[in-house]
């Protein structure tokens, strides 16, 4: 292995241990975004250039934005993330996570790759791109779907805290109370 290989090896784990060890919901998608650049640097590095970009884009772009919109929405940056909330299920967790990877063990020790695995015009997003963003294919669906995230994230925000968005969002409410009560 090389050197690099060693440091993407380790700065994976440690994004990794961040990633569950965090107290703040917030530092835990920060080290999944980490996580999901450093995989996509092992993904260049095997010159596989288009799951790379497909890495940050789908992975650190749209899940962990997706994340950090469910951690605004719920006010979740504030809450202990860190606790034990199922004390007893320590062992069972580790029993679990021992059996399921012994049979993921044995079902790769059975597991033969092809021989010859094919090779989509050298693998090139030159050649990708036109196949799935083509005028006639999904353009239209990409920008709907951009456009809702960004609507998605902009009301996350106004749901959080409105009366930092808008200054007067609580005035109507109060004016109303006033007047159910006369």
């Amino acid at each position: 292995m090389s050197l690099v290989e060693l440091l993407a090896a380790a700065l994976l784990l440690l994004s990794a241990l961040v990633v569950v060890r965090a107290s703040n919901a917030v530092h835990a998608a920060l080290a999944l975004i980490a996580n999901f650049l450093v995989i996509a640097a092992v993904y260049v590095g095997l010159e596989a250039r288009f799951v790379a970009m497909t890495q940050v884009i789908v992975y650190a772009g749209a899940i962990v934005v997706l994340f950090l919109f469910v951690i605004m929405l719920l006010s979740a940056a504030q809450a202990n993330v860190g606790k034990d909330l199922l004390p007893g299920l320590q062992v069972p967790a580790i029993l679990g996570s021992a059996a399921l990877a012994g049979v993921l063990i044995y079902a790769l020790s059975r597991f033969s790759a092809p021989a010859n695995p094919g090779v989509l015009n050298g693998g090139l997003p030159q050649a990708l791109g036109p196949l799935l963003y083509g005028p006639e294919k999904w353009l239209y669906a990409l920008l709907l779907v951009g456009f809702l995230l960004l609507v998605a994230t902009i009301a996350a925000v106004v749901l959080v805290e409105p009366e930092r968005i808008v200054p007067e969002a609580r005035k109507p409410a109060a004016e109303e109370k006033e007047l159910v009560e006369r």
